[in-house]
């Protein structure tokens, strides 16, 4: 009977053990931030040299919480942004999805292997931008199309199945 006592003693004094310790060992008061990590203060005002350019006080929101106009009732409203775009080409279900993107120049296309069962897949740019590309399960290609023009694609061993067209505007 006290072995039973003793062992269920030294698991609980375990579990408050390891419930007290941090993920790296090192606790995250100030003493233990370096140098380099502390935070700065900047001064938005003026620029640090020549070469930068002021901050202004026009924000430009990044997402509308205002109530529609429309009718419908709320809901976030995203405002597009201007800059390039990555896009996701899963490959799945011995399936590329979406197989046909419309992208614009600069933007990036990222295949991504989530088949199940787990295998390798062999991606071939049928215009050879990039040359064949082994991607593994959890594995993935990326490619930045600077270019205008249509690509195709396919998957080696899949030609049928997992294939797909990239339209650069």
């Amino acid at each position: 009977m006290n072995l039973k006592i003793i062992a269920v003693f030294l698991i609980l004094f375990s579990l408050l053990v390891a419930g007290c310790t941090s993920d790296n060992g090192q606790d995250d008061t100030d003493e233990n931030i370096s140098e380099g990590e502390q935070n700065e203060t900047v001064d938005e005002g003026t620029p640090a040299d020549g070469n930068e350019t002021p901050v202004t006080d026009e924000e430009t929101p990044a997402v509308d919480n205002e109530s529609p106009t429309n009718g419908s009732s709320g809901g976030v409203t995203v405002i597009p942004s201007t800059g390039p775009s990555t896009y996701t080409v899963n490959l799945e279900n011995f399936l590329a999805l979406p197989a046909n993107l419309t992208i614009n120049e600069g933007d990036t296309v990222v295949w991504f292997n989530r088949n199940s069962p787990t295998r390798n897949f062999v991606l071939i740019s049928n215009e050879d931008l990039w040359e064949d590309q082994t991607i593994g399960y959890r594995g993935r290609h990326v490619y930045t199309f600077n270019e205008t023009g249509t690509y195709t694609y396919k998957i080696q061993g899949f030609e049928e199945r997992m294939k797909g067209t990239i339209n650069v505007i």
